[in-house]
């Protein structure tokens, strides 16, 4: 049985299509989702938007992980794009057990109002009555990854660059981790304010004051033990390698677009020997043992959505329809200072 559907495609950079087009029911070991909402994520999406992921140009070899333009792209326009869908189960493929029809659950499918996925890829949400707060699970799974990979200790001094929805998981994920002090940066003052009231001890603004000398004098010149970056921009990577003490680390979380030719790696990333750490949320950081898993990290994870739902709630400053993502998508793509999570609503055509 096939269904009639819409799917939101990229046609090329900054260039967004919905189509109408026939979704194949599910088959063996898969289910057919009616989805409620999904998230646009700011970051990693934005840059596929745009077209600066990698994989428009270069395809990746998986025996060596590494990228190259020799064989082509792994992405042509047009493409599907998305990872921060929730929806209901709406019909069960054969063999498919442990979920039923009408419950709540999130996965990581392309923006539109069908999806087939099997069955062992659906992240169920029980114990979230709110589909609004279900779509943040992708995103606190990349939080709670940058807090683990910045493995903390207990008193530390640390500083989050870039106060998007990431930034402000961070932020009271680091509280909770019994950080010392927090501080935090960003040029949005709506951003910083949510940030202080999400547990942040300083916010600073980097058109007005100087953040690395700034954070020494807030740690009687030591510099930060950890810098978390999660801006996504080479200026403040730069930055948060002149904030890292000597020997400290920086947490690269972002998926950085375009190109690095004003990336410092002379001053104080030489003299100062500051670690660069890429947290990338695929993995779970090797040095906490083989107690830790994607899985275990997913189940904390459920359970800090329960806990954060009212903050949560307040991230999502836009609604839109799925007729209207090509606005929503271009909110982000401006850098309007009132977006912070813009949301695709399925419930209104």
């Amino acid at each position: 049985m096939s269904i009639e559907t819409q799917s939101l495609y990229f046609t090329g950079p900054r260039a967004v299509e919905i189509r109408d087009e026939r979704l194949e029911g599910p088959g063996r070991g898969e289910v057919l989702l009616e989805l409620i909402v999904s998230g646009i994520s700011a970051g990693t999406e934005l840059n596929v938007f745009r077209g600066l992921a990698p994989q428009w140009r270069q395809s990746m070899n998986p025996e060596t992980r590494l990228f190259s333009s020799a064989g082509g792209a792994d992405w042509h326009w047009p493409a599907r794009y998305g990872y921060a869908a929730v929806g209901r189960v709406a019909e069960l493929g054969a063999g498919v057990t442990g979920l039923v029809p009408g419950a709540l659950v999130f996965a990581y499918v392309p923006h539109g109002r069908h999806a087939v996925v099997a069955a062992e890829e659906v992240v169920p949400l029980a114990g979230v009555e709110d589909p609004e707060i279900g779509i943040f699970y992708a995103n606190l799974n990349t939080a709670y990854n940058g807090v683990l990979d910045a493995n903390i200790p207990l008193g530390a001094d640390v500083v989050v660059s870039g106060l998007g929805v990431i930034g402000q998981m961070v932020t009271r994920l680091l509280r909770r981790n019994g950080a010392r002090k927090i501080i935090v940066v960003d040029g949005i003052a709506r951003r910083r304010e949510a940030a202080l009231a999400g547990g942040a001890d300083m916010a600073l603004d980097p058109h007005d004051q100087p953040v690395a000398e700034t954070v020494r004098g807030l740690t009687d010149g030591r510099g930060a033990d950890v810098v978390i970056e999660v801006s996504g921009a080479a200026p403040a990577l730069n930055e948060a390698i002149r904030t890292a003490g000597f020997n400290g680390l920086v947490v690269a979380m972002s998926w950085y677009g375009g190109t690095f030719e004003s990336l410092s790696l002379s001053g104080e990333f030489h003299h100062n020997r500051p670690r660069i750490v890429s947290s990338q949320v695929g993995t779970v950081n090797p040095f906490l043992g083989p107690l830790w898993s994607l899985e275990r990290r997913g189940r904390i994870v459920r359970e800090y959505l329960a806990g954060l739902a009212p903050e949560l709630k307040g991230f999502i400053t836009h609604r839109i329809k799925l007729s209207e993502a090509e606005h929503g998508y271009n909110l982000l793509d401006q850098g309007s200072p009132e977006v912070m999570q813009v949301l695709i609503d399925y419930r209104h055509s």
